[in-house]
């Protein structure tokens, strides 16, 4: 093939073009990347790493065993060593990413309650829970004794009786009667003692709410378990998803003390702070959704960073990052645009629109690169921080899940973008940083650097702020 030829990648068991404007085709991190339409021995540029074409002008590499492209999501610029931009593709995570991806959704749990529900905060969302040994310790003998001896009523049901034992018009069945002749029990409608009532439905309720809560929590482990065990015995196993309203079940407990603990521990449960988080949409996704997940839980440290700086946020706080959804439950949300306020006229947003025309977020200007292929008219920045007053100045933090080759390329392109940005004619950018998930790349050059934020591991942002 000439090198005239277009380029193509390998889908599945199709070819598809790496031509600009096309789908962006995707291969996941275990894949072996596969790419064909260029010379014997040309060495082709896959953003800042270099391969070299076989024979028949293919380039083949399984993508796990490169150790520059081993651990890199995202788009990938193809280049020919001419300089000739072919198209790009991007790398999707998959089961390779799954530890890397627990360890980020555990700590955005815990970042993001941090925030909403500080106790000490101004926003309406406030508590703070009691650990799950001590919710545990305050029901245990009650759950016990309720498991003992619980509430019970009459009900019918199907049952087997004789003919001779027959008490009520209703047990009288031709089941029960053909039986009768041969001196053998009918299938009949009996009265029998039932425990699914909705008392032990609000202890079941309970357990179930407690197990959920306490696997969330770092001392929880064996509350889970003793309250899941719990949840296998009877009455509590014939009763789950039976609690029908609380309040009128409520109403029966008044009069027995052991329901009445259990349902002051199901009130602390039901409290926003204490359900599961809902969301991002992205959390669901799984490892596909692992960069989105990444720019949310940077945008959290640094409102975290901002707290520690600046005190309290003003007006609602971090209310912005929460969304009611059903059965008081939270679900965190972070639209594009939220910003949190902060004493001392300082704003921090998430991806703000900044344009060129100044009639964008806080009327801050982008001043496009001078080069073609660097310049924008629009730029949507990860993390914006702004600090106002006679002197104005930000900071920029991006959010940039690649691999270690990358950190370096990433941080010079996004300091090209991000860094010429001015309000009221004057320039206000005064660090861009791009933030990456690796250790031992920690570069301050003039005006940009490369950040290590890795989930699980503490870092001090507060340095870094305007």
């Amino acid at each position: 093939m000439s090198p005239d030829d277009t380029a193509q990648i390998r889908v599945g068991a199709v070819w598809r073009s790496l031509i600009a404007g096309e789908p962006v085709a995707r291969v996941s991190e275990s894949d072996t990347l596969s790419l064909r339409g260029f010379v014997r021995d040309e060495v082709i540029f896959l953003g800042p790493v270099a391969l070299r074409a076989d024979v028949h002008g293919r380039v083949e590499q399984r993508l796990s065993e490169h150790e520059s492209l081993t651990g890199h999501l995202g788009l990938v610029e193809v280049r020919r060593s001419s300089g000739r931009f072919e198209g790009e593709f991007e790398i999707v995570p998959d089961k390779l990413s799954e530890d890397a991806c627990e360890a980020l959704r555990a700590s955005l749990e815990q970042v993001w309650p941090g925030l909403v529900f500080d106790p000490d905060g101004t926003g309406r969302l406030r508590g703070e829970l009691p650990s799950p040994l001590k919710l545990w310790r305050s029901i245990e003998s009650a759950v016990r004794e309720i498991a003992a001896q619980p509430r019970w009523v009459l009900d019918r049901s199907d049952g087997l009786r004789r003919l001779e034992s027959v008490r009520r018009p209703s047990e009288l069945t031709a089941s029960v009667v053909r039986a009768g002749a041969v001196h053998r029990p009918g299938r009949s409608r009996v009265l029998v003692r039932s425990s699914k009532t909705p008392e032990n439905a609000l202890v079941s309720a309970t357990l179930t709410r407690l197990a959920s809560y306490a696997r969330r929590q770092p001392d929880g482990e064996e509350v889970a378990a003793r309250a899941s065990r719990m949840l296998r015995q009877e009455p509590y196993a014939s009763c789950r998803g039976f609690l029908g309203s609380v309040d009128s079940t409520r109403l029966r407990t008044l009069h027995d003390a052991r329901y009445r603990r259990v349902d002051q521990v199901l009130r602390v449960l039901d409290l926003p702070e204490a359900h599961a988080i809902e969301g991002p949409g992205e959390a669901r996704l799984g490892t596909k959704g692992m960069i989105r997940l990444y720019e949310y839980w940077v945008f959290l440290r640094v409102l975290e960073a901002c707290r520690n700086r600046y005190g309290a946020p003003l007006d609602n706080g971090f209310d912005i990052l929460a969304r009611k959804g059903r059965a008081s439950t939270i679900r965190l949300s972070i639209p594009e645009g939220a910003e949190v306020r902060f004493p001392g006229d300082v704003t921090a947003a998430f991806e703000p629109s900044i344009s060129a025309s100044g009639r964008g977020w806080q009327q801050l200007e982008n001043v496009p690169h001078p080069r073609r292929d660097l310049a924008q008219h629009t730029i949507t920045p990860d993390v914006v921080v702004l600090r106002g007053g006679s002197q104005p100045s930000a900071v920029i933090f991006d959010a940039k899940y690649v691999g270690r080759h990358w950190v370096e390329t990433a941080a010079a392109e996004i300091h090209a973008r991000y860094s010429r940005i001015r309000l009221d004619g004057q320039p206000v950018v005064r660090f861009v940083h791009a933030a990456h998930p690796h250790h031992g790349i920690d570069h301050q050059w003039a005006g940009y650097g490369s950040l290590p934020l890795i989930p699980g591991e503490d870092r001090d942002l507060a340095s870094l702020l305007p």
